[in-house]
């Protein structure tokens, strides 16, 4: 994405572009600049586009087992499409005849498929508008406007997007619960995994949020004690200071009061080593006391 600094590039960078190596000459930017500045778009759309290919796999299967076992030679005065005739010599006429109408896809099949486009295209002019680095001070009001539309956009679409998705691997997996149940010899297993699968979650993740309950309140006691013990020497410290000026003033006039005062000295001496020590066993063992 550029440089560091107010340069808001390589060339405004004090190492000149030749940060990532020393091939960089002439203030431009080394090959294996270039390389780390490549590889983190394409790291960026593995995480977001080729995952949910996975699932847009699945569901051609799906149409693909629907279209030769129980469909009907024609749908709708459409012929059922199978997963070959992604793989036609001539594209284009794949896409003239879905767009005619000649080839039918299952509802389900063509809403992730238009669903998955969508989020891609959309993935696309986030990493554009991110990568780009747009500074939005320097910005027009209507391209700020835009470009947090644009944000607020894509994370909502984001959102539905991974909640879709996560809707539909839970149906499929209620299904192959209950093909288990109806076939156990082929799906037996495949359902054994899915439900011990769901059930190692779940425990986990009820025993992460006890721990982490315990966690905060453990941290909240111990914070509390190191906050009552400052305190407490804080107020200690001022009485000191009292005693002493009084201790001082009445060593030669009042020598009973003076003898009083050193022993409340004392007093308060050994109540701070008392709590210096306890706030020197620092906040694990604060918290546990």
């Amino acid at each position: 994405r550029g440089g560091g600094g107010g340069g808001g590039g390589v060339a405004g960078s004090s190492c000149g572009g030749r940060c990532f190596g020393p091939e960089g000459v002439h203030g431009l930017p080394s090959p294996s600049w270039y390389a780390i500045a490549a590889a983190a778009p394409f790291f960026h759309l593995c995480m977001f586009v080729p995952l949910p290919l996975l699932l847009l796999v699945f569901v051609m299967r799906v149409q693909d087992l629907w279209a030769v076992t129980v469909a009907p030679p024609t749908v709708h005065g459409a012929e059922p499409e199978i997963s070959l005739d992604l793989f036609r010599p001539n594209f284009f006429t794949l896409l003239q005849q879905r767009a005619s109408g000649d080839l039918y896809l299952l509802p389900l099949v063509e809403g992730v498929l238009y669903e998955w486009l969508a989020v891609c295209i959309a993935t696309l002019v986030r990493l554009l508008l991110y990568y780009v680095d747009v500074d939005e001070k320097a910005c027009p009001p209507m391209a700020r406007y835009l470009i947090r539309g644009v944000r607020y956009a894509y994370s909502a679409l984001f959102t539905l997007h991974i909640w879709l998705y996560c809707s539909l691997a839970m149906m499929v997996c209620c299904w192959v619960v209950l093909a288990a149940a109806l076939d156990p010899t082929r799906f037996l297993a495949f359902g054994t995994a899915i439900l011990t699968t769901v059930s190692a979650v779940a425990w986990w993740t009820s025993a992460m949020m006890r721990a982490a309950r315990r966690f905060r309140a453990w941290v909240r006691t111990a914070l509390d004690r190191m906050l009552h013990t400052r305190v407490r020497l804080a107020a200690l410290a001022i009485q000191r200071a009292a005693l002493v000026e009084d201790y001082q003033r009445d060593t030669l006039s009042d020598p009973a009061a003076a003898a009083v005062a050193k022993a409340e000295l004392e007093s308060l001496t050994a109540e701070e080593k008392r709590l210096r020590a306890v706030q020197g066993r620092g906040l694990w063992q604060g918290g546990r006391a």
